[in-house]
């Protein structure tokens, strides 16, 4: 009985330590010279999404822009390794809030004050616009207060536990009180209804708009439902010691997303049409 405990209390153990992230903080990387730190994320388009087996995209490119400016800069050699599978944004969520050290979570990660009270957010490395899409079937939205009679025959789908979950409580609160909104499991599944059903629409992130474009989706964007108050940043677990170094690194040479490097990475990762639209956002 005596080693039935032991051995449960084992595997209780593993299992705990299982459900969390771990990576180096930056004490321990500044104290041994060396460190690693764990990247989880969710899969976006154009911001984490994988090239054959290799992940990449503008969160990738700037986590390892910022790898290498410790390592060159503090003399260290710290190296990165992505966890999870990508596939939920809630899960990759509650993982980073949940560990502790040096961990980091990628993709379309709203900064808000809630989540403030939850996590620490990098600067934003990006203004994140939101559209308001149907298939093309659909008449254009002249006005908001229009919704009931344009959109009076459409299921709004949105991601459960998003700010586009909130956004589009309120639209129905203001505008649309019969409106009928379904939860999702993800983003990714928001997208998928939206390109598969007549009788769908959404609030979309940039990243989704532009995979239809890429795709030639039958999507509409109605302007009239442009969002462009949300900022990207990358979250960490609250206990983190890492924050001192994301800010000199965007802050340095006079300011990370003013570079040339910056603009090359949204422009590889996004195309001209997301840089375009990026700028008409005021950035």
């Amino acid at each position: 009985m005596k080693y039935a405990v032991v051995l449960f209390s084992w595997l209780l153990a593993i299992s705990v330590s299982g459900q969390n992230y771990s990576g180096d903080t930056w004490a321990q990387v500044k104290s041994k010279g060396e460190g690693s730190i764990s990247v989880a994320y969710v899969e976006t388009f154009g911001f984490v999404y994988k090239d054959g087996n290799q992940l990449t995209g503008v969160c990738v490119d700037i986590m390892d822009d910022f790898v290498k400016f410790v390592n060159d800069k503090k003399g260290v050699k710290l190296s990165s390794q992505f966890v999870g599978d990508g596939s939920s944004f809630k899960g990759m969520y509650d993982k980073v809030k949940s560990s502790a050290g040096g961990v980091f979570g990628l993709g379309n990660i709203t900064i808000t004050e809630e989540r403030k009270k939850e996590v620490k957010f990098s600067p934003a490395f990006i203004t994140n616009l939101t559209f308001l899409i149907t298939q093309n079937s659909v008449a254009t939205l002249g006005k908001m207060e229009d919704m009931p009679k344009t959109f009076g025959k459409l299921t709004a789908y949105v991601a459960k536990g998003t700010v586009n979950e909130k956004r589009m409580q309120t639209l129905k609160q203001k505008y649309f009180p019969n409106l009928n909104i379904v939860l999702t499991a993800n983003s990714q599944e928001t997208y998928e209804k939206v390109t598969t059903d007549t009788n769908a629409f959404a609030y979309l992130d940039l990243a989704f708009y532009l995979e239809s474009v890429q795709n030639r989706k039958p999507l509409k964007r109605h302007p009239v439902g442009d969002i462009a108050a949300d900022q990207f940043g990358f979250a960490m677990p609250l206990n983190s010691d890492w924050y001192p170094l994301l800010d000199e690194f965007f802050k340095a040479d006079g300011g990370y997303t003013n570079s040339a490097r910056y603009k090359g990475i949204l422009k590889k990762h996004l195309g001209e049409i997301g840089v375009k639209l990026l700028q008409s956002a005021g950035k």
